[in-house]
């Protein structure tokens, strides 16, 4: 028979949150989790079999909450959504965006997952019908970069707090320059 746990599996969870976002995922072991929690590793095994597990808890629940801002509405314009979503991410999340995106081992999948989402929005653009994949694609990865270094500057506090207008104009200016750039190459 199992021993009743001394926390329930949303407050591992949660506290297990709480040390990726500050700590980054490879500090996140069961001897560190316990420290944390004033517990041996044993209640932490009773609620999940392997740390393995309880990382990949924890990573759904980062791509979750980061999925959440780069699709969030903040314009008119879906593609520019996405690029503004990253840097409000990085403002308002900004140990987790450390933890996801500056750390030696990325997460490689949620950056994949953004890209396709990315595509998704340049293939609902109508800027975008008529131009060749080797085309978007260059979009992407020089989107990507202004978005990524804007991104980058706000979590690293270069920029403290900017505003989400502040972001919108920077990345309009920066990120149009750039498509409109691109598209008259493809006329």
């Amino acid at each position: 028979m199992s021993r009743k746990s001394i926390f329930t599996k949303s407050e591992l969870i949660e506290k297990s949150f709480e040390i990726f976002k500050s700590q980054g995922l490879d500090y996140l072991t069961a001897r560190n989790l316990s420290k944390e929690l004033n517990c041996s590793p044993a209640p932490i095994y009773n609620l999940f079999s392997s740390m393995e597990t309880l990382k990949l808890e924890l990573i759904k629940k980062a791509e979750n909450i980061f999925m959440e801002y780069v699709v969030y509405p903040e314009t008119n314009s879906i593609f520019l959504n996405n690029g503004v979503g990253l840097c409000v991410f990085a403002r308002e999340e900004k140990e987790l965006f450390k933890s996801i995106f500056l750390k030696k081992n990325s997460f490689i999948n949620l950056i994949d997952r953004f890209k396709s989402l990315v595509y998704k929005e340049m293939e609902r653009d109508v800027r975008f019908y008529s131009l060749t994949s080797n085309t978007k694609d260059e979009i992407f990865i020089d989107s990507w970069i202004i978005a990524y270094g804007l991104a980058v500057l706000i979590a690293t506090d270069y920029f403290e707090n900017p505003t989400t207008k502040f972001i919108t104009d920077r990345l309009l200016s920066s990120a149009g320059i750039l498509i409109d750039t691109k598209l008259k190459k493809e006329l």
